[in-house]
């Protein structure tokens, strides 16, 4: 799982996620490569939740116990629902729910925002940090349900929707008065061009959420960060990718070093989860699986599995900085130099604890171990660009995916995203 700490639907995919207690080590580097992103990777993620918070808003005069969660995710099911009306049901990266929406009809927002109508990780969940950093919402907490839509949020909807008028009305209206008296809602070629997330925003909407992005850049440095990171991504040459060998000359020395950093934990996690992998696909043919960690530890793919986390965690040690509360990430790397391999694979073990569990010696299957291939399946599309694309953004190996994202987010504001998710087959054999 390379696209953040988030698993797929499915509950076996979701809790085969391994974070190995380095969550809040991941979220500190993520935040200092480019503040107040979230896991938003193209525009229309931020225009729908905020759509959604607005409709939210306007609902809560009139109806008790409104929740912006629901309405915010009834809204994206409902543009998810007409963009597969739209694109004959075809995958996509942009889009969530195909298997749950297909030959669903006469669609009304009390079925819409129910639990279990739509994926239970929505791509709304992507925006909470960035809706109120980019001064969308106005929240007294990180929850979604407090958010309200300050002017800003009123007007990215407005601009985005200007010129789709289904039934003669605004979306903004539309979409109210069918939420306001469940009333079936109609797909028609004006609303899905709206809403679709497989249709550009509006040029005026995307400059809007670019002046946001960069928005005080002189005075708070998150803005900055951001305002440089775009400049950034959007001078690499995808002919020519980015590496370490120099600091760009967009980014300041300091946010340079904090890439670098995290390239180099980020490198040792990943390193850390593939000995995991090749621990369980050794015990998977097992009839009761069960290996000890000193058997293990003599596999030879886990052995070279090993060295690739030592050699991997070293490097980060050998920054001598570390700027993760309670320095978490050198204590897991700390951990990953053992000499000893077995002591290393206990400790992995049980910082996973879920795929895998520790008894004693014996590595034992956890709650979500798997007698399958690792590649999972699930209803939720999506998530994040995929793996397919995120191998080909030019960006320094190792990078945060706020960096990978940010690039494709940087696509997007220009008009290109949808030529590097879709490439001709010409450009595919270049």
């Amino acid at each position: 799982m390379s696209w953040g700490l988030l698993g797929p639907e499915t509950l076996s995919s979701q809790r085969r996620t391994r974070t190995l207690g380095l969550a809040r080590a991941v979220r500190q580097f993520n935040q200092l490569a480019v503040p107040g992103l979230g896991g938003v990777w193209f525009a229309k993620q931020i225009f729908l939740a905020t759509l959604g918070v607005r409709i939210a808003d306007r609902l809560r005069p009139l109806r008790a116990n409104v929740k912006t969660i629901e309405i915010a995710n009834a809204v994206e099911a409902l543009a998810c629902w007409c963009a597969f009306n739209g694109n004959g049901w075809a995958s996509d990266s942009r889009l969530r729910g195909r298997q749950k929406l297909f030959g669903k009809d006469g669609l009304t927002f009390s079925r819409l925002h129910q639990p279990r109508f739509y994926v239970t990780q929505p791509m709304r969940m992507a925006t909470v940090e960035a809706l109120p950093d980019l001064g969308f919402v106005e929240s007294g907490s990180q929850r979604f349900n407090s958010f309200r839509c300050t002017r800003a949020g009123m007007d990215l909807v407005e601009v985005a929707t200007a010129g789709y008028n289904p039934y003669n009305a605004t979306v903004e209206k539309y979409i109210f008065e069918r939420a306001k008296d469940d009333a079936s809602i109609s797909n028609t070629l004006m609303l899905r061009e709206a809403l679709s997330p497989l249709i550009i925003l509006r040029p005026d909407a995307r400059e809007l959420i670019r002046d946001k992005l960069c928005e005080g850049a002189g005075l708070n440095p998150s803005a900055a960060r951001r305002k440089n990171a775009l400049a950034w991504v959007r001078s690499i040459d995808a002919e020519n990718p980015a590496g370490w060998e120099a600091k760009p000359s967009e980014l300041e020395a300091n946010h340079w070093h904090d890439l670098r950093l995290g390239a180099q934990f980020f490198t040792a996690r990943d390193a850390a989860i593939d000995v995991l992998n090749a621990i369980e696909a050794k015990m998977a043919p097992m009839t009761a699986p069960k290996i000890t960690a000193d058997d293990a530890s003599r596999d030879t793919i886990i052995q070279t599995r090993l060295k690739t986390l030592r050699e991997a965690a070293q490097r980060f040690l050998d920054e001598g900085t570390d700027p993760t509360e309670g320095r978490m990430a050198t204590a897991f790397c700390v951990e990953c130099v053992e000499p000893n391999p077995a002591a290393i694979i206990r400790k992995l073990v049980k910082r996973d604890d879920r795929v895998l569990r520790l008894v004693g010696n014996d590595v034992l299957p956890g709650a979500a171990f798997s007698l399958q291939s690792q590649a999972e399946t699930s209803d939720e599309e999506g998530e994040g660009p995929g793996t397919d694309n995120a191998g080909r953004v030019p960006v320094p190996a190792g990078i945060s995916d706020r960096i990978r994202n940010f690039y494709l987010f940087e696509l997007d504001l220009q008009g290109r995203l949808e030529e590097f998710l879709n490439p001709t087959p010409a450009e595919e054999a270049a």
